[in-house]
């Protein structure tokens, strides 16, 4: 009896090292607009498969189901950021600094609304923040958090788009969200170039027709959830690797046409 109350902690001891070793180890993605939709989703699949999630959004205080999230995972830490604000995104960075980071996930996006971009009434202030949003913000953010990706064990910057981008799929109008998504596949396209002898996987990646605010009003047959979203887009970019970086990705594992 002596020997098993010994013997007990000792195991106990043994089995809690173990665990914090594995949660030492576990991988790290940073996500921009994880506040809601597919953001707040892939927030909640990657804290759900152990790792460490860095949840950005621009108000926390106002992010309740994303702060529920990271009240249920000690693995979640949510931060304050908009990805316009170049200075908040430096100093984030800077917070960061030395922390490997393995998936950089480029998340954040707006639309600018349908009213705002009517041809022949445009509002080009609003054309500006969209391309400030779904543009400048992922490069920003690459550049900026370049030296955590490249520390890390996988080394990817993940940008999600939208086949929207794509200008053989083209049907017309949708100026601001359509042309921001080309020029994001664009830059990301460019970036995987350049980064690829670093060993830094650049990936693209429509995340399909999902059923969120930023499709509200919409229902059609071929909508998928933000859960089916998330982990779709998730097992993409599992599968992304060097050999597969500047490609354009559906959610499906198919490769989109540019």
């Amino acid at each position: 009896m002596r020997l098993k109350r010994v013997l007990l902690p000792v195991l106990l001891l043994g089995l809690l090292q173990a665990s914090l070793g594995r949660a030492a180890d576990a991988p790290t993605v940073l996500i921009t607009g994880a506040s809601r939709g597919i953001g707040l989703e892939l927030a909640r699949q990657y804290a759900g498969r152990g790792w460490h999630v860095i949840a950005t959004c621009r108000t926390p205080a106002g992010a309740t189901a994303l702060n529920a999230i990271a009240k249920e995972h000690a693995n979640v830490t949510v931060e304050a950021l908009d990805v316009t604000d170049h200075a908040q995104i430096a100093a984030l960075a800077a917070r960061y600094k030395g922390k490997p980071i393995d998936v950089l996930l480029n998340n954040a996006g707006i639309s600018g609304g349908s009213e705002a971009g009517n041809f022949g009434k445009l509002d080009y202030d609003v054309y500006n923040t969209v391309h400030a949003v779904n543009v400048i913000g992922p490069l920003n953010m690459a550049e900026a958090f370049l030296d955590s990706v490249a520390a890390s064990q996988q080394k990817k910057i993940i940008s999600i788009t939208s086949t929207q981008g794509s200008i053989s799929r083209s049907t017309g109008g949708g100026y601001f969200y359509r042309s921001s998504k080309a020029a994001l596949n664009m830059v990301m396209h460019s970036l995987a170039i350049d980064l690829k002898p670093k060993g830094i996987t650049v990936g693209l990646v429509s995340p399909g027709f999902v059923r969120t605010d930023f499709t509200k009003g919409i229902d059609l047959p071929m909508m998928i959830s933000p859960e089916e979203s998330a982990a779709a887009v998730i097992k993409v970019i599992d599968g992304y690797d060097l050999t597969m970086t500047g490609r354009f990705m559906r959610h499906t594992g198919e490769e989109a046409g540019w």
